[in-house]
């Protein structure tokens, strides 16, 4: 590229840029609480070990109900200004059926308690010896499960899903449209096993929240 052809590139990107990085601000200032614990039951969980019985931290409690199965209660939590657990969907709308309920589990998932702390899977997947990328994409497919159990249609959710597995949430926005277009042939969002998934999604009961900011 030539240097004049560089400096309109950078005229059209820097703009492109900030705008993202307001959105983004503007989007994490959104605070959702947890009021009370929420326990999900029975999901898929194959790889859990035999030998533990359970897990717990500040934010979640998951206990081993039958070989490959586990029921996992994210307990109640408050979003503040110092510590905003739950912001919804990064980018993304918040209030379409099943979204927020499976932001107000998969923001917890990835949440630091401290600055130089492991995100909540993190501690799990060293807990109990399981590579951190198969602890991610449980949660990001107990995400998917989530939205479509209260109500997100699957379209909708699979491309929310496509999101957070390939590059939430900053990519997102750009790559929306190509993953939309591979949605029905599969692509990079399909869910990843059936590990995250419930056993019977009839047993679903949404969460009690609200949003304390803005």
């Amino acid at each position: 590229m030539t240097r004049a052809e560089l400096a309109l590139a950078a005229s059209v990107l820097k703009p492109a840029a900030e705008w993202v990085r307001g959105q983004i601000r503007r989007d994490r200032a959104n605070r959702y609480s947890l009021l009370r614990d929420w326990t999900l039951p029975a999901v898929r969980c194959s790889f859990w070990p035999d030998g533990v019985t359970g897990w717990q931290s500040p934010l979640f409690r998951i206990s081993r109900l039958s070989p490959g199965v586990v029921s996992i209660t994210v307990r109640a939590y408050s979003s503040t200004e110092d510590e905003n657990i739950c912001d919804g969907a990064t980018l993304s709308p918040d209030r379409l059926p099943g979204i927020l309920p499976a932001a107000l589990f998969h923001d917890p998932w990835y949440c630091r308690l401290a600055k130089d702390s492991a995100k909540q899977y993190e501690l799990l997947a060293d807990a109990l010896g399981v590579p951190r990328k198969r602890l991610r994409s449980f949660g990001d497919n107990l995400f998917y499960a989530i939205a479509r159990a209260g109500g997100c249609p699957w379209l909708v959710a699979r491309l929310y899903h496509a999101g957070i597995r390939v590059g939430y949430p900053i990519v997102k926005p750009f790559i929306a449209a190509f993953i939309a277009a591979f949605l029905a042939a599969g692509c990079a969002g399909c869910l990843v096993g059936p590990d995250g998934t419930f056993v019977d999604p009839g047993d679903y009961q949404p969460p009690e929240w609200e949003q304390t900011a803005p």
